[in-house]
C-alpha cells in the first residue's frame, strides 16, 4: 500500500476524480483509519493507494 498525503482538499478531491476516471475502484481500507480522511483504490493486482487528505508533518508529529 502507498500513501498520498493531500492536505489541500480541492487538490484531494481532483486526484479522487482522476483516479475514478481512469477506471480505479474505491475499496473499504484494511485499516479502518485510512477511511476516516482518505479513499482507498485497488488496482487489477490487488495493490491498494491511499489519497490521504492530511498533511504528512501534521500526522507524524502525532505519534
Amino acid at each position: 500500500m502507498v500513501v498520498f498525503y493531500i492536505p489541500d482538499r480541492d487538490a484531494w478531491q481532483a486526484a479522487i476524480q482522476r483516479m475514478k476516471s481512469q477506471g480505479y475502484t474505491t475499496v473499504p481500507s484494511f485499516n479502518p483509519y485510512w477511511d476516516t480522511q482518505g479513499v482507498t483504490f485497488e488496482d487489477c493486482d490487488g495493490y491498494r493507494v491511499v489519497l490521504q487528505n492530511a498533511d504528512w508533518y501534521a500526522v507524524a508529529q502525532q505519534s
